[in-house]
């Protein structure tokens, strides 16, 4: 990613929200754009992200992965507005990005299961959803959680 004078003006976690929200990213592209973070790594040894470049790559993680995975995704147009780039530099991004990883952009699907199960055993006060034990009737309960989510992981705090 090519070095920038200043960070923009919004925190990493805001600027997260604001893609999730507004370019609507599902939970298989956001443990994909963990996993490309470590596919970089593993293939750039001196691959870095710093607080110059991690709002580029967040958005250029979230286009190349939603292409990659989604069978309906928006316009480039869209996802540079979101982001704060133009279309021209999302697509220069987009395309660096593709090449450093070979165009291999589509994880396994258990390697996003493993990616999830990490992130949850990592993140205190959270706990994975029981697994539907085969021939057992469907409860409502156990495939949608109470908050509302349909991620699966449920905090660990009464009332929640």
């Amino acid at each position: 990613m090519a070095p920038y004078r200043a960070p923009p003006g919004i925190s990493v976690r805001d600027y997260l929200s604001r893609l999730i929200v507004h370019a609507t990213l599902s939970p298989p592209i956001l443990l994909s754009m963990v996993f490309y973070v470590d596919k970089l790594c593993a293939m750039y040894p001196a691959f870095t992200i710093s607080s110059l470049t991690v709002h580029r790559f967040l958005i250029t993680a979230a286009t190349v992965a939603a292409k990659g995975l989604s069978d309906s995704f928006w316009t480039n147009s869209l996802y540079a507005r979101v982001g704060g780039v133009s279309v021209r530099e999302l697509a220069l991004l987009e395309l660096e990005f593709l090449r450093r990883l070979e165009w291999r952009i589509v994880p396994k699907p258990e390697v996003l299961v493993d990616y999830y199960k990490g992130l949850v055993d990592r993140g205190s006060g959270y706990v994975m959803e029981k697994e539907q034990e085969v021939g057992s009737p469907v409860d409502s309960a156990q495939v949608l959680p109470s908050n509302g989510s349909a991620t699966g992981i449920h905090t660990d705090q009464s009332g929640v």
